[in-house]
C-alpha cells in the first residue's frame, strides 16, 4: 500500500491520513447520532425523526458549501455539468438516508450496513456500465449481507428496525450511482482540486443555527421542547465540520498515498474500525453473535477487494508487495479494534464508566445522559472526598475503585459504600448513582418501555416507587409507551400492550414490572406476573427492586408456584432491594433469572426540602394490615404532642390520569410525614421518604425484618435514624431525637396553639 523503501514520509503521512480519516469519520457519525438521539429520545421515531434528519443533513451540506471550493458554477460542458450535479445530489441524498437510518437503528448498525457499499457499487456498475464481475462475488455476497445484518441484531418483524436497515442500504445504492457518475466523469479533474476554505466559521455557524431554529420552533409548537438547544448546536456543528474534514481527507489526501484498490481496502478497514468505535461508545450490549456477524461481513469484503487483483480492470493498481502490506496493515487495525472493544467490555475495572453522574436535591442529574459524562478531574476528586470524609471505615483508594466499577459485573455487591454514609444527602446520591450505574447497562439497548403493575393507591410508598421509576426512565432517555396499574392490568389491557409491542423489535423495547415488597407474600401480584411472562416472553423483562415477603403462615403451595414461575424465566432480570431478599432469591429462585441488588426506586425522587411547618412533635406512622408488627401504643409523655395514624386514610385528590394520581399520592406522603418534627414508622417508605426529607426518625421492625434488612443494607450509617426493639423503645428514642435535633428542627405551626371548638 505504501512504498516505504523509497519514501518513509509517504508511509508516515499515509498512516496519519488513514487514522485521521477513521477518527473524523467516527466523530462525524457519533455527533450526528447524538444530535438525532437528543431529539429522538423525546420525539420518538417516524415523521419527527425524518424532520431532524433533514435538519442535520442541511447543516452538513451547508458546511460543505461554506468550507470548500467545489466550483459548481465553472464553465464546463453540458454533460459535465449534469454529471457534477448528479454527484452532488447523490452525495446529499445518501447523507440524508444515512442520517435518517440513525433515527431508527443504532449508529453502529447503520454503519455495518454501509459496509456493503463496495459490493453494491460493483453490482450497480455492472448493471449500468456493463463492468464485468468475477464469479466469486456471487459467493461473497451472501456472506457480506448476512454478516452485516447479523451484526445489526435487529428483527425484521417490525417496521421501524426494518426501515432503519433499508434506509442505510438505500444510502449505499445512492452512493453506487454517484460512483457511476464518477466513472463517467473520469476525464473531468475538477473534483480532484476541491480545497478547504480557511475562512472564519461565523457564517457557517449562523447557517447551522438557522436550521436548528426551524427544528426548535417545530418542537415548541408541539410543546416538546425539553432538550438543550446548546447541546443541539454543539453536536450539529461537530457533525458538520467533521463531515467536511473526513470527506476531504478521503478524496484529496488518502488517495495521494494509496492506489484506487488500496483505497478500497483501507476504506473497508476504516469502516470496520468506525463500526466498532460507534459500538463501544454507544449503549448496546456486545454479544458473540454480533461480532461473529461483523467478522463474517468483514471477511467477505476483504476477499472481494483483495481478489480483485486477478481482475484485468484493477490489476494495474497492484503489485504483490503492496498486497502483502495491505493485508498486514488490515490485520494491525483489526487487532487495534479488538483491543478497543476488549477495553470497553472486559477491562472495565480500570476504566471510567459512562454512568457516574452528579445529582442535586430533587434528583436532577447535572450531566447529560446523552453525553455520558464521567467524573473527571476536580469533580471526581471532590466526589471521592465527599464520600471519604463520611465513609471513614473505607480508605480513599477503595472508594475510588468502587466508584469506577461497572456494577453490572458485580450486581450483588452494590452496597459497599452505603453503610458508611451518615447524611441523608449522601445516602440519596449513592442510591441514585447505583441506579444509574446498574440500570444504564441493563436498559442500555432499549429506546422504549412499557411499565406494568404501577401503584396508584393510598399506600403512599408504592406510588413513590412508581414516581421514581418514571423519573429514572426519563433520565435514561427511555420513552414510556404504555403503563397500567395493578387493577387495570386486566387480560384485555395486557393483550392491548402485547399488540402494541408488535410494532417494535425486542432489541428496542423492554418490559418493566413495578417494584415494591410483594414477592411471594402477595399471591395476586405473582399471578399477575405470570400473565406478563406468558405474553412478553420474547422481550427482555426487568423487575424493579423488590423485597421478598415470606409470611410465617405462607402457603407452601404458593411458594412452590413462585419457584417454578421465576426459575423458568430466562429473559428475566430480578432486582432485589435488600440482602435478605437477595438471599431468599438465591435460595428459592435458582435457575435462569438474573439476580441483582439495588436501592428502592423512590430514591429517584431525590432530596426534598421541608415545605410545610410540622403540626406535632412526633408523627407516628402505624400500619394495620398483614405486615403490621402488632404492637400497642405506650403511654405518651406529657408536654410532647404525638399523632398516630396510617397514611391510608390520608386521602389524595385524584389526577386526570392514573400516573398523575400516583405522583400526587407520592407528594401527599411527603406532606403527611412533614407534620411531625420527628417520625416513628413501621412502614419502609415512612423511612425512605423521611430520609428524602431529612427528618430524624425511628424504625420499628416487623416480624419478617423488612425494615431492618433494608436499613442494614443501605442506610444503617444514617446519623438521624435509629431502629427500636418495640413501641416503648421507639417512643423513648424519638424523644431523644427531639432533644438532639431540637435546635435545627422547625417549630410546630402556631395554629396548633389554638383550641378548636367544634359544634355539632
Amino acid at each position: 500500500m505504501f512504498d516505504c523503501s523509497t519514501n518513509k514520509r509517504t508511509f508516515v503521512f499515509g498512516s496519519a491520513s488513514f487514522i485521521s480519516w477513521a477518527v473524523t469519520s467516527f466523530l462525524c457519525h457519533q455527533s450526528t447520532y447524538m444530535f438525532l438521539g437528543t431529539s429522538g429520545k423525546f420525539l420518538g421515531n417516524g415523521l419527527d425523526g425524518f424532520i431532524w434528519a433533514i435538519i442535520i443533513t442541511l447543516c452538513q451540506v451547508t458546511m460543505c458549501y461554506l468550507l470548500t471550493d467545489v466550483h459548481l458554477w465553472d464553465q464546463r460542458s453540458t454533460k459535465a455539468k449534469k454529471i457534477l450535479w448528479v454527484k452532488v445530489a447523490c452525495h446529499v441524498l445518501a447523507t440524508m438516508a444515512t442520517n435518517y437510518s440513525m433515527t431508527l437503528v443504532h449508529a453502529s448498525s447503520t454503519f455495518a450496513i454501509k459496509l456493503l457499499e463496495p459490493v453494491t457499487s460493483a453490482i450497480i456498475q455492472r448493471l449500468v456500465l456493463g463492468t464485468s464481475l468475477p464469479p466469486y462475488i456471487y459467493l461473497n455476497l451472501p456472506l457480506i449481507i448476512c454478516g452485516a445484518v447479523g451484526f445489526c441484531g435487529n428483527s425484521f418483524n417490525t417496521s421501524l428496525t426494518a426501515a432503519g436497515v433499508a434506509m442505510a442500504f438505500t444510502s449505499n445504492i445512492i452512493l453506487a450511482f454517484r460512483n457511476v457518475a464518477i466513472k463517467l466523469d473520469q476525464k473531468d479533474t475538477s473534483t480532484q482540486h476541491v480545497q478547504l476554505r480557511p475562512k472564519i466559521l461565523v457564517i457557517s455557524i449562523a447557517g447551522v443555527c438557522v436550521s436548528l431554529a426551524v427544528g426548535t420552533k417545530y418542537l415548541a409548537s408541539q410543546k416538546l421542547m425539553s432538550t438543550s438547544f446548546s447541546f443541539l448546536v454543539k453536536t450539529a456543528l461537530c457533525s458538520s465540520v467533521f463531515h467536511v474534514i473526513y470527506s476531504y481527507i478521503s478524496t484529496n489526501v488518502v488517495l495521494l498515498y494509496m492506489s484506487v484498490v488500496s483505497h478500497s481496502v483501507a476504506n473497508i478497514f476504516k469502516r470496520i474500525l468506525v463500526v466498532l468505535l460507534l459500538y463501544s461508545v454507544g449503549q448496546r450490549e456486545a454479544t458473540l453473535a454480533n461480532f461473529s456477524g461483523l467478522g463474517i461481513c468483514s471477511l467477505g469484503l476483504i476477499i472481494y477487494v483483495l481478489d480483485k487483483k486477478g481482475n484485468t480492470y484493477s490489476s494495474i493498481f497492484y503489485t504483490p508487495s503492496k498486497i502483502i502490506r495491505t493485508r498486514i496493515l488490515g490485520l494491525c487495525f483489526l487487532c487495534f479494534c479488538f483491543i478497543t472493544v476488549r477495553y470497553k467490555y472486559v477491562n472495565t475495572n480500570n476504566a471510567m464508566s459512562d454512568v457516574y453522574r452528579y445529582f442535586i436535591p430533587g434528583g436532577i442529574a447535572k450531566s447529560s445522559v446523552l453525553l455520558g459524562k464521567s467524573f473527571e478531574g476536580k469533580a471526581f476528586s471532590k466526589y471521592i472526598q465527599d464520600f471519604s470524609t463520611n465513609a471513614l471505615s473505607i480508605n480513599t483508594s477503595s472508594v475510588e475503585s468502587f466508584l469506577k466499577r461497572k456494577l453490572i459485573l458485580s450486581p450483588k455487591e452494590t452496597d459497599i459504600l452505603s453503610p458508611s454514609l451518615t447524611s441523608s444527602l449522601d445516602i440519596i446520591r449513592e442510591a441514585q448513582r447505583v441506579h444509574f450505574n446498574l440500570f444504564s447497562d441493563i436498559l442500555s439497548p432499549y429506546k422504549q418501555a412499557i411499565l406494568l403493575d404501577i401503584a396508584s393507591f393510598e399506600n403512599k410508598g408504592d406510588p413513590a416507587i412508581t414516581t421514581g421509576e418514571v423519573y429514572l426512565l426519563r433520565r435514561l432517555g427511555i420513552k414510556l409507551l404504555y403503563y397500567c396499574n395493578y387493577y387495570a392490568c386486566t387480560d384485555k389491557n395486557l393483550d392491548y400492550a402485547k399488540n402494541l409491542t408488535t410494532r417494535y423489535s425486542h432489541n428496542d423495547l423492554v418490559v418493566l414490572i413495578h417494584g415494591g415488597g410483594n414477592l411471594v407474600g402477595y399471591s395476586a401480584n405473582d399471578k399477575l406476573r405470570e400473565k406478563i411472562f406468558q405474553r412478553f416472553s420474547n422481550f427482555k423483562m426487568v423487575l424493579f427492586p423488590q423485597s421478598i415477603f415470606l409470611k410465617k403462615n405462607s402457603e407452601k403451595q404458593h411458594l412452590e408456584f413462585c419457584k417454578k414461575l421465576y426459575q423458568n424465566q430466562g429473559n428475566f432480570t430480578m432486582v432485589l432491594r435488600d440482602r435478605q431478599s437477595l438471599g431468599y432469591a438465591e435460595t428459592y429462585f435458582k435457575g435462569k433469572p438474573i439476580l441483582m441488588m439495588a436501592p428502592d426506586m423512590a430514591f429517584q425522587i431525590g432530596a426534598v426540602p421541608r415545605f410545610i411547618s410540622p403540626s406535632f412533635d412526633i408523627l407516628w406512622l402505624k400500619r394495620s394490615d398483614d405486615e403490621t408488627p402488632g404492637y400497642k401504643l405506650p403511654k405518651l409523655p406529657l408536654g410532647i404532642t404525638v399523632h398516630c395514624s396510617d397514611w391510608w386514610g390520608w386521602k389524595t385528590p385524584k389526577g386526570h390520569t392514573t400516573m398523575e394520581t400516583a405522583f400526587l399520592m407520592a407528594n401527599n406522603g411527603l406532606i403527611f410525614l412533614q407534620r411531625g418534627r420527628v417520625v416513628i414508622t413501621d412502614r419502609l417508605h415512612g423511612h425512605i421518604l423521611s430520609t428524602l426529607l431529612d427528618i430524624p426518625h425511628v424504625l420499628i421492625d416487623n416480624s419478617y425484618r423488612k425494615l431492618s434488612s433494608y436499613h442494614n443494607t443501605w442506610t444503617r450509617g444514617l446519623a438521624n435514624t435509629v431502629i427500636a426493639d418495640n413501641a416503648s423503645h421507639a417512643l423513648e428514642l424519638a424523644v431523644q431525637l427531639l432533644q438532639k435535633y431540637g435546635d435545627v428542627l422547625p417549630p410546630i405551626a402556631p395554629y396548633m396553639d389554638v383550641v378548636e371548638k367544634r359544634t355539632p
